[in-house]
C-alpha cells in the first residue's frame, strides 16, 4: 500500500491558514477607512483647538460717520408746551464734527391760581391770585463735538445766545375787603451769551437715518432785563404813577432768571 509523505499535508495546510489571514486583514482595513466623500468636517471648538469661526459684521460707527458725514435733524413737540429745534453738522472725520442748533421754547398757562390765608399779619383773610401767562426762549449756538472711538457716544461744547420774554395777565383779590387788582405785565431779557458742555448719545443706521440725545449743561454771561407794567387797575381807586413804579419794582425781584441751566435735547433726522 502507497500513502503519501505525512509532512507534506501539513506544510500545505498551514500555508492556506496564513493566505486566509493574510487575506482577511486587508479586507478588514479597507472597510475600516472612511470613504473620502463622507468625511465629517471637525468644527471649529476649544476642545479640538481650531480657530473660532469669523461671523460677518456690518459697518462699524465710526465708518458709517465717515460714509455720511453730512447731518440734518430736528426735533418738535406741542401741547401746551411747544417746542422745534433744527441741527446741521458736518462731520470732520470719525470722531469729530462741528454744527450749529437753533431752538423756540414756548410755554402756555392758563388760568393758574393760588390762595392763601393770613393768620398771622392782620387782618386775617383770604387772599388769591389768578393769572394768564406765556414764557418763550429762543436762541442757536455753534458746537463741536467729539465721539468716544468706535460708539455712538460723545462730548460737546457750545457757544451761543439766547433771548427770554414772558407777558402776563393777573388779577389779585383780596376776601375781606372785597377788592382786587387787575395788571398786565411783560418781562424780557437779553441777548444772553453762554457756553455749554454736553454729553450725548447719536446712533447712525446704514441707511442714513440717525436718533439720539444730548444733555447740555449751560452757563450765562451778564444780560440785561427789561420790565414792564403796562395796565393797573384797582377796584376802590385809582391807580397812579407811584402805584405803576412800585409794582414794576415788585415784578422785577419777583422775575429772577438763574445764572445757569441744563436742557436736554432730543434729535431725528438724515445723514448723507
Amino acid at each position: 500500500m502507497f500513502s503519501p509523505p505525512k509532512p507534506a499535508s501539513q506544510f500545505f495546510t498551514i500555508l492556506s491558514v496564513l493566505l486566509l489571514l493574510i487575506l482577511s486583514s486587508q479586507v478588514w482595513t479597507q472597510t475600516s477607512e472612511p470613504s473620502p466623500d463622507k468625511t465629517i468636517e471637525q468644527k471649529p471648538s476649544p476642545m479640538n483647538g481650531l480657530p473660532p469661526e469669523k461671523t460677518p459684521t456690518g459697518p462699524s460707527q465710526a465708518e458709517l460717520r465717515e460714509k455720511f458725514k453730512n447731518q440734518i435733524g430736528g426735533f418738535a413737540f406741542g401741547r401746551s408746551e411747544k417746542y422745534y429745534s433744527l441741527q446741521v453738522a458736518r462731520m470732520l472725520d470719525s470722531q469729530w464734527a462741528i454744527g450749529f442748533n437753533g431752538y423756540t421754547n414756548t410755554y402756555v398757562n392758563r388760568f393758574d391760581n393760588d390762595t392763601a390765608y393770613s393768620y398771622f399779619l392782620p387782618p386775617h383773610d383770604f387772599y388769591g391770585r389768578l393769572r394768564n401767562y406765556e414764557q418763550k426762549y429762543w436762541g442757536g449756538a455753534f458746537f463741536v463735538q467729539r465721539f468716544v472711538a468706535d460708539s455712538p457716544f460723545f462730548v460737546s461744547l457750545w457757544l451761543g445766545r439766547e433771548h427770554y420774554q414772558k407777558n402776563q395777565t393777573a388779577l389779585y383779590w383780596e376776601s375781606a375787603g372785597n377788592t382786587y387788582r387787575f395788571e398786565k405785565d411783560s418781562y424780557s431779557s437779553g441777548p444772553r451769551n453762554y457756553a455749554g458742555f454736553g454729553v450725548g448719545f447719536r446712533f447712525q443706521t446704514a441707511s442714513g437715518w440717525f436718533f439720539g440725545w444730548e444733555g447740555v449743561w449751560s452757563w450765562y454771561a451778564p444780560y440785561r432785563n427789561s420790565f414792564s407794567v403796562s395796565d393797573l387797575y384797582y377796584s376802590d381807586r385809582t391807580a397812579n404813577i407811584g402805584d405803576l413804579l412800585y409794582r414794576k419794582y415788585a415784578y422785577q425781584n419777583g422775575e429772577r432768571l438763574p445764572g445757569s441751566s441744563f436742557g436736554l435735547n432730543l434729535f431725528v433726522g438724515f445723514a448723507f
